[in-house]
């Protein structure tokens, strides 16, 4: 059983995996620009930084999912972090994971307001609504539901990320220029700590559903190469997104949605598909998110979990009226420091492993 691994879920794994970390701040694009675009062609080392510390840092975090996660005692952070700075990450997390639920219900809000020319506060409703429907039905069947839409939301970004790189590659050779001359958010510093920040950013909220994930595999090699395959796609897709992003950096740098603003160029038709499969990205992060928030909650103060899920999502939904860049910019940096201190943590543990 240790040494058996099934194709399929593997693949399951890696869609799920890929799935968790695309929200509203990857699908949309303003993620990607921020961290990576903004240091113009530099910016493709940063996503090599990104893509081999997710294949490390995410293939240890499932294979200990696997091996620990159906023990009771096994709580990931202070099995990574040591019991202080774990405790610390136990009451951080579930208020990073709220605020990761508030910038997709404002990424909501913002796709509702660019592409269907309606108010922001009912694209941000509709996503409060939605994750808040899906807790009190239950979400059993969400590793399977998350994995679906993975796959589908890597597929629709390469096309429109190929198709945008191949109609304006010359866009690329003045590319340095062009980026200095315009005035851009960088949200992760250099292209160096750019690269780093941004896998931070994407796993330090993800021990408990990547634990879970890893767990339900049929052995350690299952969850080891899920991760791995979902780090490769999922960075594959950001470089090409990227390059894309270059290539027209100039007209759409102040795009709240820079890849439907892509999809649309395509046809119209294009552009409401992937408008829907934006909004499903978006869920597919909130949802185990949203979960994993009102879980925490009612655990700790001992209520009924569907009154707690109400309320948090009335908040949720409040402070999702905030703007969607700026929220990107401000909130997901301070998320990335603390990841970056997960991975020091991580590194640690598993020396002390193989020395032990």
């Amino acid at each position: 059983m240790g040494d058996k691994v099934s194709v399929l879920n593997v693949m399951k794994f890696a869609g799920a995996y890929i799935a968790f970390l695309i929200g509203s701040g990857f699908a949309t694009g303003q993620e990607i620009m921020q961290f990576f675009s903004s240091n113009g062609l530099p910016s493709i080392i940063s996503v090599g930084i990104s893509l081999v510390l997710l294949i490390y840092f995410g293939s240890t975090i499932m294979s200990c999912g696997f091996e620990y996660g159906g023990l009771r005692e096994y709580k990931p952070y202070k099995y990574f972090c040591g019991n202080i700075i774990g405790v610390f990450y136990e009451y951080v997390v579930p208020v990073l994971l709220f605020i990761s639920v508030i910038v997709m219900i404002s990424g909501s809000g913002a796709t509702f307001r660019e592409y269907y020319e309606l108010d922001y506060y009912i694209g941000c409703a509709f996503m409060a609504v939605l994750v808040l429907i899906a807790f009190l039905c239950g979400l059993d069947k969400l590793i399977d539901i998350v994995g679906i839409i993975g796959p589908v939301i890597v597929v629709f970004s390469l096309i429109v990320g190929f198709d945008i790189l191949f109609r304006n590659i010359d866009g690329l050779k003045n590319i340095s220029e062009t980026v200095n001359n315009i005035k851009m958010t960088k949200a992760g510093g250099n292209f160096i700590s750019s690269g780093i920040i941004y896998a931070g950013l994407n796993l330090v909220g993800g021990l408990f559903f990547f634990t879970s994930l890893g767990h339900s595999a049929n052995s350690k090699k299952e969850a080891k190469y899920g991760a791995i395959l979902g780090s490769i796609v999922l960075m594959s897709v950001v470089l090409v997104i990227d390059l894309a992003l270059l290539s027209r950096i100039g007209e759409i740098y102040n795009v709240s949605i820079p890849t439907l603003h892509f999809a649309k160029s395509i046809s119209d038709r294009f552009g409401n598909i992937f408008s829907i499969i934006l909004l499903c990205g978006i869920f597919s992060t909130a949802a185990p998110n949203f979960w994993t928030v009102c879980d925490k909650i009612s655990r700790r103060i001992n209520y009924n979990s569907k009154i707690v899920a109400v309320v948090v999502a009335v908040v949720a939904f409040f402070c999702g009226l905030f703007p969607f860049e700026k929220l990107v910019g401000n909130i997901y940096p301070l998320e990335g420091v603390l990841g970056v201190l997960l991975f020091v943590c991580i590194f640690f543990k598993q020396i002390s492993k193989r020395i032990i």
